[in-house]
């Protein structure tokens, strides 16, 4: 698993270099260049890094650069770790000063692009282990100036952070092999690893985000080595990466060195070849169903705990109590699924549950769960041989005629209106939880928790949303209840069996769904609160706005949202109409993708705004309107929309603004942004914001994305993976097709 900070260049490409005779291994010139499994590599001048095509042991390569001088062969970079290539497939450096990489089937991607260039060379640094796609972990640099390491997939705050807020923060890995944070000014203002007596002269150096979660510095002797050797890591505890073994799971580390995944008791693994990938309930259980039930147990675990969750997992403390007040506390509070004691004050937990751990840090500490009861069969009794007996046989008719009696009786009960009426009430009280992350809520139950629905939120067309809480002796939860409009054609079945695949995503960016209803003809879902409100209205509310880091921070929220919905849970998620509208802010104004499930829940011409297909003027794509195929590619479009009215902090069509004939593309701002970009004026979309000038390199990157999306041609619009592969900087943004027309006035810009 690689940074997702790229640190420092491995490959640089020379403009009109001169004097190609005398070429040496480290050069790349124009021409063939390196084809997978023809064994061929570009060294650098020292020898001891290599840029080509690395075999895995499946026999497809990754392109990328590894440490060649010891025997590991340790992978630095790579260019293609989610899409490994076949053998055949190729690397060329064009006259454009383009790195091109070209799969056996055609398809091309663009490693780097630059200035016009004959020779590339491999520079004497570089920057792994045996998996190496994307992982579920990821080093952050937030807009704030904060290093964050944070589980990638979940709302997670971070489990390791630096606490360094300043503007234009870099993180830095230089060449005495030592990492530490500089501001805008190159001021040092935070050191990770200083003074490690391993010169670079002798050693190897490396910094990585493993498996596990942990950021760590590894050495390697240049002459005698037998290995990497750790150095520095982040986390003393592996335990304390939040989610290192997945949902439901308990990490153990008795060395703090090794860690083991397991399943908390009444829990099975999701994948028996893989234990990270977490654990699903073996029985459902509603605990709220009845009070008076004791469906479940309590179990104790020892010198364990649950560290705090992420996404408001906490349900409250309770102070000043033993062991034993905390584990009535479990059973009391029917929303509470497990708690953690330490110090005498009892933590309560909710679902999902994330961060079980037994490790060193959590001697002493004692962690309690609910485990639903099993239903045990009960043994047959033996059967014994007996004398025929005449009174037997009278039993035995006597009960016999007693059971068709009853029988009749039911039967004719059952089809009487009135008591068809209450049984099928009775079924639907007793709600069941499904899937991992919700359950089945009662008719009543919400009426109750929204006060007979009568506090609404907001209407749209697939349905009217309403604010309540549900409450349990000292806990309470807001939450956010949404009536479907009336007319699904889906049956219960089909219905229930689409929100358990909804049920399982989970993301930092995505709404949480907690629960559902399905009654007689009524369809509701229940979600998290997001105390702060939508999108649109805190971009475009009169008086201040926001600033340009929320803006920017913003944008890729929604993008990572977006990427998980289409490549990343279980089954591809299309939202089909993405708007400021539907994106909403938790408590911290961080955003999260809202009504992302009804795209698979309706009919697919419930959600009309303003058209006759599904989707929103302005932000829907325009294959929607000729009918055409719908794919992930119409997020794509919406989000460049959105994109562009993130950054420049205005609606894409204003009706308000007076249509003058020099002015007439600011009516429509993605014309405007495309024509400002064309004649090289770019900063006229930003106008006096002294905060976007100083970061006017991101603005422009952020422009162009918005631009690429929103081409007319599906095919042409990058996935929501490149998306936010350019909005990060880690791939290059080139030109929008949009801007052909006039490539001379955009490069001169």
């Amino acid at each position: 698993m690689a940074l997702r900070i790229i640190v420092p260049c491995v490959l640089m490409l020379f403009s009109n270099f001169n004097g190609l005779h005398g070429q040496i291994s480290p050069n790349m010139s124009i021409g063939p260049g390196i084809t997978a499994g023809s064994n061929g590599s570009l060294l650098s001048v020292s020898g001891d890094f290599a840029f080509g095509f690395y075999a895995l042991q499946n026999g497809l390569y990754l392109v990328g650069v590894w440490f060649d001088r010891i025997p590991e062969k340790t992978l630095v970079w790579s260019a293609n770790r989610d899409s490994p290539a076949e053998q055949g497939s190729t690397i060329q450096l064009t006259n454009a000063g383009e790195l091109v990489f070209t799969y056996a089937n055609g398809s091309t991607l663009q490693i780097y692009s630059g200035a016009a260039a004959s020779l590339g060379i491999m520079q004497n640094n570089g920057s792994s282990n045996s998996t190496y796609s994307t992982g579920d972990f990821m080093l952050l640099m937030q807009f704030d100036g904060n290093l964050v390491l944070s589980a990638y997939h979940f709302a997670d705050p971070g489990y390791w952070t630096t606490q360094t807020f300043a503007a234009n923060v870099s993180l830095v890995f230089d060449k005495s092999a030592s990492l530490y944070l500089v501001n805008g000014t190159k001021d040092e203002i935070y050191s990770i690893t200083k003074n490690l007596s391993s010169p670079v002269e002798d050693y190897y150096h490396r910094v990585t985000v493993e498996d596990g979660g942990n950021f760590q510095q590894y050495i390697y002797h240049k002459r005698n080595g037998s290995g990497w050797k750790r150095v520095w890591r982040a986390n003393d505890d592996p335990c304390f990466v939040n989610s290192v073994c997945g949902i439901y799971a308990m990490c153990t580390s008795p060395d703090n060195e090794t860690v083991s995944c397991s399943c908390l008791p009444g829990y099975l693994q999701v994948d028996p070849r893989d234990a990270s990938k977490g654990c699903y309930q073996e029985n459902m259980v509603n605990y709220c169903a009845d009070h008076s039930m004791r469906n479940f147990s309590t179990m104790v675990i020892d010198d364990a705990d649950f560290s705090p969750d992420i996404n408001n997992g906490d349900l409250g403390e309770v102070r000043n109590v033993d062991v034993e007040g905390c584990q009535k506390a479990v059973m009391d509070d029917c929303y509470t699924l497990a708690a953690s004691w330490m110090n005498s004050t009892c933590i309560k937990k909710r679902m999902p549950l994330l961060n079980a751990r037994k490790s060193a840090s959590s001697k002493g500490r004692v962690a309690f769960i609910k485990v639903p009861n099993k239903k045990k069969s009960e043994p047959s009794p033996p059967r014994k041989r007996k004398n025929f007996d005449t009174r037997l046989l009278l039993v035995i008719g006597l009960i016999i005629s007693a059971a068709f009696a009853f029988l009749f009786g039911a039967h004719a009960l059952y089809y009487h209106p009135p008591f068809r009426n209450v049984l099928k009430r009775w079924k639907s009280s007793n709600a069941k939880t499904i899937g991992i992350n919700f359950r089945e809520f009662t008719l009543q139950e919400l009426r109750e928790a929204t006060n007979g629905f009568s506090k609404i939120l907001g209407r749209g067309a697939s349905g009217t949303v309403y604010c309540g809480s549900l409450t349990s002796e000292d806990t309470k939860i807001d939450i956010a209840v949404k009536k479907l409009t009336k007319g699904t054609e889906k049956s219960e079945k089909e219905f229930t069996t689409e929100l358990k695949i909804i049920g399982r995503t989970h993301h930092r960016n995505l709404v949480r769904l907690l629960g559902y209803c399905v009654e007689n003809d009524q369809r509701l879902l229940v979600y998290e609160l997001m105390p702060n409100g939508t999108l649109s209205l805190f971009l475009f509310k009169e008086g201040e706005k926001p600033t340009w880091l929320q803006r920017s921070e913003l944008a890729l929220e929604i993008a990572r949202g977006l990427h998980y919905m289409h490549e990343e849970c279980e089954a591809q998620i299309i939202h089909c109409d993405m708007k400021p509208e539907n994106v909403l802010l938790d408590v911290k104004y961080s955003a999260k993708i809202a009504d992302f499930g009804l795209s698979k829940l309706l009919n697919k011409e419930q959600t009309r705004t303003d058209t006759n297909v599904r989707g929103t003027i302005g932000y829907m794509a325009p294959e929607w309107l000729k009918r055409g195929p719908v794919t992930a590619k119409v997020d794509v479009y919406s989000f460049g929309v959105m994109l562009l009215e993130i950054i420049c902090g205005r609606r894409h069509i204003d009706s308000n603004r007076v249509e003058e004939e020099s002015e007439k593309d600011d009516l429509l701002l993605s014309n405007w942004v495309l024509s400002c970009v064309i004649s090289g004026k770019l900063e006229m979309v930003v106008g006096h914001e002294p905060e976007a000038l100083s970061d006017f390199k991101r603005f422009e990157r952020m422009a162009l994305v918005g631009l690429w999306c929103i081409n007319l041609v599906p095919i042409l619009r990058p996935s929501m993976k490149k998306v936010l592969q350019m909005l990060e900087g880690t791939v290059e943004v080139g030109i929008p097709p949009q801007v052909y027309d006039d490539v001379s006035n955009y490069r001169k810009h």
